[in-house]
């Protein structure tokens, strides 16, 4: 990837590059904005009443159970299964019809044209999406039970704001971009894969999905255990 990295600089490889992340982080930005918001909504309600009602400590599991830790799996398991399972398909088709074989005969390596800028896009739009999302969490759910329980917004979000680590944003934000780098790369590699026939398409995409899966679990597992 990083070998090939400098072809997303060049014209052909820029265009791929600004078209995935069009389809990957801004097409989905309004799904992602409802998911957040019923998100943050229904998980800060129901913290607030298992705790006993208490601000505090609803705000302190809020903030580490959903917005540290799941809201990044949120995003990541929603854009594997939207653009990384099209990126699959995608390249699985150009793979049945040789228009990957073209590329090398023309003389273009597929890894800088096909795979380097959609593995970029995700490294890209996954952090970005990540970030919006929990914005998105934090001021909805503040917002859904200043509407609905009387909580006085400004207290709320500054007692949220004030249990915010800069060494968690860090760890948040390397989980994000190896979780995107991980989506890029196993969808464009099982698309690229493809075996030929009616099935190849299909099987690919199914191997992307649950090749990726597996990977996000496992550096879930690698996050929560080791890094903490």
């Amino acid at each position: 990837m990083f070998r090939h990295g400098g072809s997303i600089l060049r014209l052909p490889g820029r265009r791929v590059l600004l078209k995935q992340i069009y389809f990957t982080g801004i097409e989905a930005l309004p799904l992602v904005s409802i998911t957040a918001l019923v998100t943050g909504s229904a998980a800060i309600s129901q913290l607030y009443r298992v705790l006993m009602q208490d601000i505090a400590l609803t705000l302190n599991v809020f903030r580490f159970l959903v917005v540290q830790e799941a809201s990044i799996l949120i995003v990541t398991l929603f854009v594997l299964a939207r653009s990384g399972s099209a990126m699959a398909a995608e390249l699985a088709d150009m793979q049945q019809k040789g228009e990957v074989n073209s590329l090398y005969r023309l003389g273009i390596d597929p890894a800088s044209y096909l795979i380097a800028p959609r593995v970029a896009a995700c490294l890209v739009s996954v952090p970005a999406l990540a970030a919006f999302f929990q914005v998105i969490l934090v001021f909805g759910g503040l917002a859904f039970m200043a509407l609905f329980d009387g909580w006085d917004f400004p207290l709320a979000l500054t007692h949220y704001t004030r249990g915010l680590q800069p060494d968690r944003g860090m760890i948040m934000a390397v989980k994000a971009l190896m979780f995107g780098g991980a989506i890029g790369a196993i969808c464009c590699r099982q698309g690229l894969a493809a075996m030929p026939g009616p099935f190849g398409v299909p099987v690919a995409v199914r191997t992307a999905m649950v090749h990726g899966f597996i990977a996000i679990v496992l550096m879930e597992g690698f996050f929560v255990l080791v890094v903490g």
